[in-house]
This record gives C-alpha cells, structure tokens and sequence, in this order.
C-alpha cells in the first residue's frame, strides 16, 4: 500500500530458488526466447533477494504465457500455484480510480470541484482548497496514513483490526501538509481513503458494491475481489512473510511470521483487491482499449504530474513509466504486507506484464526492485 521500496528494512530471510517453470496461457501455443529466459533468470533472482516466490503473466509476440519460480510456502517446497490469488496492493488504485471517472461520466462528481462539495468541510482542514483530481494524482499535499500504521511486532498483534476509512483520513490531516495543494506531488495513501469515502457519499452504495457492479462483474473478474473485512485468501495462493528481529539488550533470533491473513481495511480503497496475474491482465487491457471509460475520462486519467522518479509520471491513479528501451509502459505496481504487485501494459496492448511476489519480509528487502525493474523492461522492450 506504501510505495514499494520506500521505508525499507535492510534485512530480510530469503527463500532459496527453485527452478523456474513456464507454461503457455489458455490458447495459445508454447514457444520460448532470449527474453523469456531472461524473465525466468530475473524470477529466480527475485526469490534470492527478498520472495518467497513468484509468478508472472507476460504477453508479447509470441503470444501470452506464465512463469513461477520459488515456493508458495517458506516450509515448503510446493511452487507457487498457476493464477494463484494474491492481495494487489496499491495497484488497487487503477480501479478506485476508474469508478470515480465513470462518475465524472455521468456527471455526479467533477474532478475540479473542491473536497468540501462531496464530503463535510470539517473532515479536512481546507478542503475547499483540495479538488477531486489532486486527490487522484497525489498533488493534494495529505499526509500519507500509511506511514503511521503497525510495522513489525505491532503489525502481527493487531493485524485483525478494523481500520474505518474516515478514521484513518482524521488520523492523517492531523499531521501538518506535505505543501500547499496543488503546489507538488507527494504518494499519499490518504487520497484514495478520500475518493473511497467520495464514491459512497454519491452512489450511496459501499465502495466494494461499486468496483464489483462497475468493473468486477462486466469484465467477468470470477477470481478478483474486495475481501474488506474478510482475513484469508480465497482459493490457491503463495503467503507472505514478516521477519521478527531480536530487540532488547539480549538480540533475540529472527523468525518468520506468516502475515498471509490480515484485515486489509488498513488499505482499502488505497490497496485492499485480491485479484490473479490472469483477471488483472483483463482489466488493463479493457481499460486501454476503452470498455470502461470513454475517451474523455481516458484522456484525464493520462494527464500526469511528474514524481520523483524522473521516468515515472502520475495521473490519475495510473502510473506512465518510460523503459529504458524508450517504450511507454501504463499501469501501476503494489505493496502490502507479505506481496509486491506489478501490473504495466504497452498503450497498444501488444506487450503486458502482471507480477506477484509474496515476499520474505514486510517491509520488502529493497534488493527484490532491481529483479521486478528487470522483468518489467524485459516483457515490455523485449
């Protein structure tokens, strides 16, 4: 739900590797490359650096297809299960994002009117001077709620709690702005509880009610969900890990949690969905191509801010990253205790890529980017 490499713990118990397995998706026919092998190498160095294991869906000229590497249990050596269910993080956001343009279609909310026309003016301290679009492109200036929530041991013992959304934002606006809004971009966990509270307060309807009648139920999303308070994952998954370290004057030895069950109301509309490689693919490749915004809604979900990554712009709950190849690649990556998420497509479609990672430790080793960078550029540059 954090960005994924911010606030890194610089230890982490890795997994050792298993091999990598590749099998041709549904339909299509089998065939291997360079590029492929070097996708199945950056999988096998991801669970040296920080996964438990890993699975990837790719789709390029030679059709799609899957690989995994590494385990879906840290005791065991069962691999990771083909379209295996995993908690997608902060690339939640492409969704909450999209039912709040498909209000703006119907002309219930407009991205340029201030907070306080949608939600009650004492909820954010100047809100009349926050607009909806800041909001989804993290130029609102809210301190990021994400940073003040349970880490370690804190996090396994209170990891069932319930977290309310309006809670969660009063607990951020505490804290004094990052900066003027609208003055610079900061990622902001806070913005997105805010547009989850903006589709409710409109539609009446739970903000799971409208991702699943809006997007989940049209594209046929049979694996995806929003599980709010609901613990486990459903059907075949990997599970993710927190290390313990020792603390106190006597260092106690490090273990593994299993953090697989947790409420993820802590992230909501910011990075609750349990999806698969396979349902996400589906819906990047409907949201480029049009099923579920027109193209004027299109257009401003593509309107970027720069960040502080000089190859990554912002827009509305979509990320614009530019590979090392030159290629354009959309979409959004995803973190949240024991996964890390990476969903990109080309603007065309012709080359996509989903990853999952259930991880060894929470916050994740930072030594697990330099493989998913690696993946990314490789599925998309070829």
């Amino acid at each position: 739900m954090r960005p994924l490499l911010t606030s890194l713990l610089t230890l982490a118990v890795c997994a050792p590797a298993l091999p990598a397995y590749a099998a041709p998706a549904k339909g299509r026919s089998e065939s291997s490359g360079s590029g492929r092998e070097r996708i199945h190498r950056h999988l096998q160095d991801l669970t040296r650096s920080g996964a438990v294991g890993a699975q990837v869906q790719v789709t390029d000229q030679n059709g799609t297809w899957t690989a995994r590497a590494g385990k879906a249990r840290a005791d065991s050596d069962t691999p990771v299960p083909w379209q295996g269910r995993f908690r997608a993080g902060s690339a939640t956001k492409m969704f909450t994002a999209v039912v709040l343009l498909q209000l703006v279609e119907r002309g219930e909310v407009s991205l340029d009117a201030p907070l306080d026309r949608y939600l009650p003016s004492d909820l954010v301290p100047g809100a009349g001077h926050i607009t909806v679009r800041m909001l989804l492109q993290h130029t609102s200036g809210l301190h990021d709620i994400a940073r003040d929530l349970p880490q370690g041991e804190d996090l396994v013992r209170t990891r069932f709690r319930h977290y309310d959304k309006a809670a969660l934002v009063r607990e951020a606006v505490a804290h004094p702005a990052e900066f003027p809004p609208g003055t610079d971009y900061a990622y902001s966990n806070t913005n997105y509880h805010l547009i989850g509270l903006i589709i409710e307060r409109v539609t009446r309807h739970s903000y799971a009610e409208e991702v699943r009648s809006r997007i989940f139920e049209p594209l046929h999303l049979e694996h995806t969900s929003v599980p709010e308070d609901r613990t486990s994952l459903p059907g075949p998954h990997a599970h993710g890990y927190l290390t313990l370290h020792g603390s106190g004057t006597r260092q106690a030895p490090a273990h593994q949690v299993d953090i697989t069950e947790l409420n993820p109301s802590m992230a909501g509309p910011s990075g609750e969905i349990i999806t698969t490689t396979g349902d996400l693919d589906t819906f990047l490749t409907s949201l480029t191509s049009g099923k579920l915004l027109r193209p004027a809604e299109w257009k401003e979900m593509n309107r970027t801010v720069a960040t502080d990554d000089p190859r990554t712009r912002y827009g509305l709950g979509l990320k614009r990253l530019r590979l090392s190849c030159g290629r354009l690649a959309v979409g959004h990556t995803g973190g949240i205790p024991g996964y890390a998420t990476l969903a990109f497509t080309a603007p065309d479609r012709s080359r996509r890529v989903v990853l999952s990672a259930n991880l060894a430790d929470w916050p994740a080793d930072p030594h697990i980017g330099g493989p998913i960078d690696k993946v990314l550029d490789d599925a998309i540059c070829g």
